[in-house]
């Protein structure tokens, strides 16, 4: 689900799907060549437009922990056994967190780019602490090594009414995704 979210968001965004190339093209200036780890590191653009969507549009709609003891929340009294979650969704479009959070915009994930507010915990698709995700790296990085081959070699287009997103267990686009999709020329 989160790879049809992102591949939906730059589908939707072309001129963000062009900066992406671009640096794709100076990263990989032969799209056959083999990623590397240090290729990967010079994708920053890429790295930013995936948390960004994460952010946005979580594939995850919160994290759970079940207390282990009793405790006190913000002046309330939870018993243990109780699961409190943590709502990615609400947390990344909250201003005190994130400058602008209605705004779509990857640079500010991309240190050198930005001057924005963003809290590192505005984004958490694979939670936090000692239970987060063990899938973690490798999910990222099949996710980076997708994105990078594909739009290196072709162009994404939607021309559909716009999804909507729906909550089940999931947070993910409701309806088809039918993209377009067109070979790039090297120019």
């Amino acid at each position: 689900m989160a790879v049809c979210s992102i591949l939906y968001q730059l589908a939707t965004r072309p001129e963000q799907q062009e900066k992406l190339y671009q640096e794709l093209k100076r990263v990989l200036p032969d799209k056959q060549a083999p990623l590397t780890s240090e290729k990967l590191n010079q994708m920053v653009f890429l790295k930013a437009f995936v948390k960004e969507v994460f952010r946005m549009y979580s594939t995850v709609i919160g994290n759970g922990r079940t207390l282990q003891e009793d405790m006190v929340l913000l002046g309330y009294k939870v018993p243990k056994g109780v699961q409190v979650v943590f709502p990615t969704l609400v947390t990344g479009s909250i201003s005190e967190y994130v400058s602008e959070p209605e705004s779509f915009m990857p640079e500010r994930w991309m240190k050198f780019e930005s001057s924005s507010k963003i809290h590192p915990f505005a984004s958490l698709p694979y939670g936090y602490g000692a239970r987060m995700c063990l899938g973690r790296r490798f999910a990222d990085l099949e996710i980076q090594v997708l994105l990078a081959k594909l739009i290196r070699t072709y162009r994404l287009d939607y021309f559909h009414e716009p999804l909507e997103y729906k909550v089940t267990f999931m947070y993910a686009p409701d309806g088809a995704l039918k993209f377009k999709i067109t070979e790039r020329s090297d120019d």
